[in-house]
């Protein structure tokens, strides 16, 4: 099973609809998903502060920023 991590903060649109994305993926193989509030965290709000949604995984730490779409985000999770 992979991990992801979404990178997302409080009152985020584009995170909750990141997040919705994921959830009506059909995926090969169960993602075991990890929410990151950077607003939490100074070093992450400073790196990500208006980068986010972004999906991290966290074998290899490769990332998929905002924008992306449905196929984008399938092809990053299954790669």
């Amino acid at each position: 099973m992979s991990a992801v991590y979404l990178l997302t903060k409080p009152n985020c649109p584009l995170c909750t609809q990141a997040l919705q994305m994921l959830h009506q993926l059909v995926l090969e193989d169960p993602v075991e998903l990890g929410v990151v509030d950077i607003s939490e965290q100074d070093d992450l709000q400073e790196e990500y502060g208006w980068l986010v949604p972004v999906f991290v995984k966290a074998n290899d730490d490769s990332e998929l920023r905002w924008p992306f779409d449905e196929k984008q985000l399938l092809e990053f999770i299954e790669q």
